[in-house]
C-alpha cells in the first residue's frame, strides 16, 4: 500500500512539472496604441523560449518586412525605414553587447549576430522629435560591429487579425560561447524600426526545457521500480 502512495506521489510531481514546465516561456506584452505615427509601427510583444543551448524570441507586431514610408518632420522628405534589430546584453547591464541585424544594412547580413561597440540612436537620426526615451536603435554602428555567426531569421505573415506579423530569431548559445544556456540571463531591447516609433524590452532567464524534465519523472519512476522489486 506504503509503495502505491510513493507511485502516486510520484506520478503527480511529474504531471506538475509538466504543466508548469511552460514557465520557461514567457510572454512580454506591449501596451497597445503606445506607437507613434502610423499603426504599422504597432509592437504587440515578445515571447520568448529556450532548449539547453538555443534561445528563441518571436516579436510581434504590425511591421511589413518591406519596410515603411515616413515623412521626416525636419525636412519633409520621404524616409523609407526598415525593421529594427535586436539588442541583447548577458552581463546584466543595459548595454546591449550584441545585436541581430533583421535586414542587410551597413555591411551587415540579415540573420547576423554581431559584438556591438556602439548604437545609433533615434534622437541621431530625427533630432527635431527629441525622443530621448527612444535610446539604442535599431542600425548598428558598423564600426566596432564583430561578426559572431548566424541566427535563424524567419518572418511570417500571420493571418487574422493584428498583430500583422511575426519575427522569430532562433540563437545558438555556443554564439556567445554558451554550451548549456539555464541560468543565463538575457536582456533584450527591441525597436519595431530605424525611426523606433514602438519599442520593447524585457529579461529572461532561460531555465530547464520541459523534455528535461520528463526525462526526470521518468527516472524517478524507474528508481521507483527498482525500489519494489527490491522489497519483494
Amino acid at each position: 500500500m506504503k509503495g502505491k502512495f510513493i507511485l502516486a506521489a510520484i506520478l503527480l510531481t511529474v504531471f506538475f512539472l509538466a504543466g508548469t514546465a511552460d514557465s520557461y516561456a514567457y510572454t512580454f506584452a506591449d501596451p497597445t496604441g503606445d506607437y507613434i505615427g502610423n499603426l504599422a509601427f504597432e509592437i504587440y510583444g515578445v515571447n520568448v523560449s529556450n532548449t539547453t543551448n538555443t534561445i528563441t524570441f518571436d516579436i510581434y507586431s504590425n511591421y511589413p518586412t518591406t519596410g515603411y514610408d515616413i515623412v521626416r518632420p525636419s525636412t519633409g522628405a520621404i524616409w523609407h525605414t526598415f525593421a529594427g534589430d535586436l539588442a541583447l546584453s548577458l552581463d546584466g547591464d543595459d548595454t546591449y553587447e550584441y545585436g541581430v541585424a533583421f535586414t542587410d544594412h551597413n555591411g551587415l547580413t540579415a540573420g547576423g549576430v554581431y559584438s556591438v561597440a556602439s548604437w545609433d540612436q533615434a534622437i541621431d537620426w530625427t533630432p527635431s522629435w527629441g525622443y530621448s526615451n527612444y535610446y539604442e536603435l535599431a542600425t548598428i554602428d558598423e564600426v566596432g560591429a564583430v561578426y559572431k555567426g548566424m541566427a535563424g531569421l524567419s518572418w511570417e505573415d500571420i493571418t487574422g487579425d493584428e498583430p500583422n506579423y511575426r519575427w522569430r530569431v532562433t540563437i545558438d548559445g555556443s554564439i556567445f560561447g554558451l554550451s548549456d544556456l539555464n541560468g543565463q540571463n538575457f536582456k533584450f531591447y527591441y525597436p519595431v524600426a530605424t525611426c523606433a516609433n514602438d519599442t520593447i524590452n524585457g529579461s529572461y532567464t532561460a531555465t530547464p526545457e520541459p523534455s528535461s524534465l520528463s526525462l526526470l519523472g521518468l527516472g524517478l519512476l524507474g528508481l521507483l521500480k527498482k525500489f519494489k522489486k527490491r522489497r519483494k
